[in-house]
């Protein structure tokens, strides 16, 4: 119980400190630059969220590369920027990493 206060109380302290200086700037008011950045935010977290799981398999001795994942990753993501649908990346993706996981011997989890 302790620890869910504790992670409860950093994570309203980290709100506080980086929302703060939003609540003194006017409605609509922030700086050109400041918008600018904050669109590159979204993309950034997706791609930090996804690549790790896309470059590395979990095993028994520690991550290591999976070259499936990797080859279908690639390929998912020029289809993606082609295509712009989210369901064909998708379903394209699954299909290229279950070719290159049955062409290599390996079956990805």
């Amino acid at each position: 119980m302790k620890f869910y206060i504790l992670f409860g109380a950093v994570a309203l302290s980290f709100l506080l400190v980086k929302g703060l200086f939003l609540c003194f700037i006017p409605h609509g008011k922030l700086p050109s630059f400041v918008e600018q950045t904050f669109r590159y935010i979204p993309p950034a977290v997706l791609a930090a969220l996804v690549a790790p799981a896309v470059i590395f398999e979990k095993t028994a001795s520690g991550p290591s590369l999976c070259f499936p994942r990797i080859a279908a990753g690639f390929i998912a993501f020029g289809i993606a920027l082609k295509t712009k649908s989210t369901t064909i990346t998708i379903v394209s993706g699954m299909i290229l990493l279950w070719f290159f996981s049955y062409l290599m011997g390996q079956f990805a989890t």
